[in-house]
């Protein structure tokens, strides 16, 4: 008999969202139900074409570098096969294809609906990658876009924690720690709202750039191995990290295990698979640069995915937020394919009203959770 598919999340949504909701999550499976009160965000404005503009003048040269570089990593032997799902571990060899870019294959386990590259690096050359490609890290470390990151970027997502934390718990956090903290610019718009924050990175361009222009340093300790120095934060952050990670569980669990026993929020954003992004990028799978990258995206989160990733992980789920690149995305590949800049020059001005209306319709490529810390282990 073929196995049925149970969905263990559903959600109480409003038939006309707006900007700020109100929803109610439900997990359920044989044995439990449990409701989760959630407030959700829908859109996030940004000048994006202000941020990309390096990226925008050589689109071609980057999306060729960026494919050959893929190509020729997914071409050798020595990839790990994924044999289990990252998220909820059931068995995956058998998983079929979903979707191939640059000769990398994104699979779906069908117990959670987590998405995730089949063969990827092991996790040695992962973290050498990261370590040390200059390349990867040159988004961020552009000089010329520093203030418009922190206040565009950085800013509305430090005021969201802090909102949030406060909302629950009454006070201000005393402390925030951003793990993949990048080039600084979310732990320096956290000092610039007067919290005590800090940040690991491994990269060592992202750790030079945030010391020369935001005059701090970025620690490179091992989070997960090393947890027990950060004992004393209330908010673990994680901008864009767990999706590059093979074990994204591993990341939350040692933030649990920090936060445990006290008043204290983590806060992770993901590419989301269900979005616009992934509809236009497989339409055009020879020119990606950004969200389904296997290299650095070998995960891909669904929002139930998610958030099993966070129930597992001893954490109750109190805020989200919609927002992505999704117009960006369909107008530099439309670009590229036309061979013609101009296009994205004309239509740029459109993206904000356009991206707006799909953040409304939670079809943005990315989301952001934000839970504390269960009271009583669940597992």
């Amino acid at each position: 008999m073929e196995k049925i598919k149970i969905n263990k999340w559903s959600r109480i949504i409003s038939f006309e969202p707006d900007g700020k909701q109100e929803e109610i999550w439900i997990y359920k499976d044989s044995k439990t139900e449990k409701r989760y009160n959630v407030e959700v965000t829908l859109g996030k404005p940004i000048d994006i074409l202000s941020l990309k503009a390096n990226i925008i003048k050589d689109l071609g040269l980057n999306a060729d570098r960026i494919r050959d570089s893929r190509i020729s990593l997914f071409e050798k032997d020595n990839l790990r096969l994924v044999d289990l799902c990252p998220i909820c571990g059931s068995g995956a060899k058998d998983r079929p294809e979903v979707f191939n870019v640059y000769g990398a294959t994104y699979v779906k386990c069908e117990e959670c609906s987590h998405y995730f590259v089949k063969k990827r690096p092991t996790k040695n050359a992962l973290e050498e990658f990261y370590s040390k490609d200059n390349q990867y890290q040159s988004t961020y470390t552009d000089k010329k876009t520093v203030e418009t990151r922190v206040q565009q970027v950085a800013m509305p997502k430090a005021e969201w924690v802090i909102q949030n934390f406060e909302k629950i718990y009454g006070r201000k956090p005393k402390s925030i720690l951003d793990v993949g903290a990048g080039s600084g610019h979310f732990v320096s718009a956290c000092k610039n709202l007067g919290i005590m924050a800090n940040g690991v990175e491994l990269s060592q361009a992202g750790r030079d750039f945030c010391k020369e222009n935001f005059g701090f340093e970025l620690s490179n300790k091992d989070f997960i191995e090393e947890w027990k120095e950060f004992a004393d934060y209330e908010v673990i952050t994680f901008w864009g990290v767990i999706e590059h990670v093979p074990y994204p569980l591993k990341m939350l669990d040692a933030a649990a295990k920090v936060l445990s026993g006290k008043e204290g929020l983590v806060v992770a954003e993901v590419p989301r698979w269900d979005c616009f992004s992934t509809a236009v990028q497989r339409i055009f799978p020879n020119s990606i640069t950004r969200h389904l990258d296997p290299l650095g995206h070998i995960n891909c989160f669904t929002d139930s995915s998610l958030a099993t990733t966070f129930k597992k992980s001893n954490f109750d789920i109190v805020a989200a937020w919609y927002f992505g690149m999704d117009i960006y995305e369909f107008i530099t590949q439309i670009s590229y394919l036309l061979g013609e800049n101009k296009i994205i020059e004309k239509i740029g001005k459109y993206i904000p009203a356009l991206q707006n209306r799909i953040d409304l319709a939670m079809l943005s490529d990315e989301i952001v959770m934000a839970a504390t810390p269960t009271k009583k282990l669940e597992r």
